[in-house]
């Protein structure tokens, strides 16, 4: 019986855990009981005191419980500055390994190197850090565990159920769930009325994070964003032989999707690919930035439209909007009525840290008149069993891209569709492909605002002839089943304008 389990108990306090969770008793004795710890946020050591009180929040106003701030942990990368949920913080640090890839490292090479960098860490960093070495090997082929301990299959446009054998940490009542939700606001008049936001009072850290109560974001984070990302001037060599001035800025990437096209392709394990506009670029965090997530996804879908010269692509002539402009933006969509609901949750995002979502990233496309959808999908109970969220999200992304696929013989479809922006508990990242493994195993490929793009990506870049698989480099891309089955719940905004047809992939 449960009375009879025989619990860990924190040695300086009450906290007790399960035995099977002995990694998160670990972590509790770092953040509460252990002097600079690399899991407690602090105020940048590098920055002047006097930044400091320049984010003062009304911490008295904050009613979030202790269980939320016990649900988090700090990365302990220096420049990450990323508050991670417990479950994700194995896959957190694993990518941030994958960020380092070099392309001319072995899988023998690269588990060794990282190996004796976590000697140099601390005890929970080492944990979390042997587990990115598996990825070299196997990067998910056909990942035996995931497949057999999958709660559903999608085949053939339909959910299949599959033999069940219940596996630590996915159940419902432990996943993680969304902090706000699309569906409860109702921007426009429909046929299909919403009900009103059930929370439209003013929200706290658990919805909008460590910093839900800031009135202004530190001077000096203020001041880098305000400068934007640094751009360099490049020479390269064109294929006429010419020399080339190319500006490469600092967060941004272009020219993934092709290779990435390339690497489905080569993979034998791939039965088939979906992949968006190649115009979309991968744009990251700069340097102790935080957690800007949704913006940096926002910038991402706008790439898009500049690269595509998709509708509303006059609205964002020039360089790409920078933060503190897609806030103002957010703010006049609310001025005008759209999702306006958010201000009250919020206070207001303008010059603060404050996380946004699926609700702001709306309003932002609606203001500036572009046609956008959204769609949510949750945990179900059926009459024929439990239909879990991360199936349903695997089904509407390869609904999505199947639509637009032309068939010509390849495995690898290459479509002219807008990258979707997905929303999961805790983090938003950008869909730009999808990959059938199986009849029972696919991934989404996406780009994530937290990673930076590793070297052997950038080596790959601009080749048209890759000859070998590189599933080492497809890791940071892929999201599988193992990692989405942890959440209960998703929501994706997808730009619904008939998409341009000129042949980008072969420019």
């Amino acid at each position: 019986m449960a009375s009879d389990i025989e619990l860990l108990d924190c040695p300086l306090c009450d906290f007790a855990v399960l035995p099977a969770d002995e990694y998160a008793l670990q972590l509790h004795f770092e953040q509460e009981h252990t002097e600079d710890s690399p899991f407690v946020i602090k105020d940048d050591p590098d920055r002047p005191s006097s930044f400091a009180s320049s984010s003062n929040c009304k911490h008295a106003q904050d009613t979030t419980s202790s269980d939320d701030d016990e649900k988090t942990v700090a990365c302990p990368e220096p420049d990450c500055g990323e508050l991670i949920l417990l479950g994700d913080l194995n896959d957190h640090l694993d990518l941030h390994a994958a960020e380092s890839l070099s392309f001319d490292e072995t899988a023998r090479k690269y588990r060794s190197h990282h190996s004796s960098s976590n000697m140099q860490k601390s005890a929970a960093t080492r944990h979390s850090h042997k587990r990115s070495t598996k990825f070299a090997s196997s990067d998910y082929r056909h990942d035996t565990e995931s497949l057999d301990d999958s709660k559903s299959s999608i085949s053939n446009g339909k959910l299949k159920k599959r033999h069940r054998r219940e596996r630590r940490g996915t159940d419902s009542s432990e996943k993680s769930t969304l902090a706000r939700s699309i569906l409860t606001f109702n921007p426009f008049k429909s046929d299909n009325p919403v009900k009103p936001p059930k929370k439209s009072a003013r929200l706290g850290k658990s919805e909008l994070g460590p910093y839900a109560w800031e009135e202004h974001m530190p001077n000096w984070l203020h001041s880098q964003l305000e400068a934007g990302p640094k751009i360099t001037v490049v020479n390269r060599i064109g294929r006429d032989g010419r020399l080339i001035k190319q500006e490469q800025v600092q967060n941004e990437t272009p020219g993934i999707l092709p290779i990435l096209a390339q690497l489905s392709a080569l993979d034998r394990t791939v039965k088939e690919a979906y992949y968006c506009h190649p115009s979309t670029l991968h744009i990251g965090k700069t340097p102790k930035e935080g957690s800007f997530c949704g913006y940096r996804n926002i910038q991402m879908l706008i790439s898009y439209i500049q690269g595509a010269k998709a509708q509303g692509h006059e609205e964002f002539s020039g360089r790409m909007p920078g933060i503190l402009t897609i806030q103002d933006l957010i703010e006049k969509a609310w001025d005008r009525g759209i999702n306006h609901v958010g201000r009250v949750q919020t206070g207001g995002i303008r010059d603060t840290r404050k996380y946004i979502g699926t609700p702001e990233a709306q309003a932002l496309f609606l203001h500036t008149e572009i046609d956008c959808a959204v769609e949510m999908f949750s945990d179900q109970d059926t009459s024929h069993g439990k239909v879990q969220a991360h199936d349903l999200l695997l089904l509407a992304v390869e609904r999505y891209f199947a639509q637009a696929a032309v068939s010509d013989g390849s495995s690898v479809h290459k479509t002219l569709l807008p990258p979707i922006y997905l929303q999961r508990p805790g983090h938003s990242i950008t869909v730009v492909g999808f990959e059938r493994r199986s009849d029972s195993y696919c991934n989404l490929v996406v780009l994530d605002p937290v990673y930076s793009t590793s070297p052997a990506m950038h080596k790959l870049i601009g080749r048209k002839n890759i000859r070998s698989a590189r599933p080492e480099v497809m890791h940071a891309y892929r999201r599988g089943p193992s990692h989405l089955r942890k959440f209960a719940a998703f929501e994706i905004l997808m730009l619904t304008a008939t998409p341009p047809l000129f042949p980008a992939w072969d420019v």
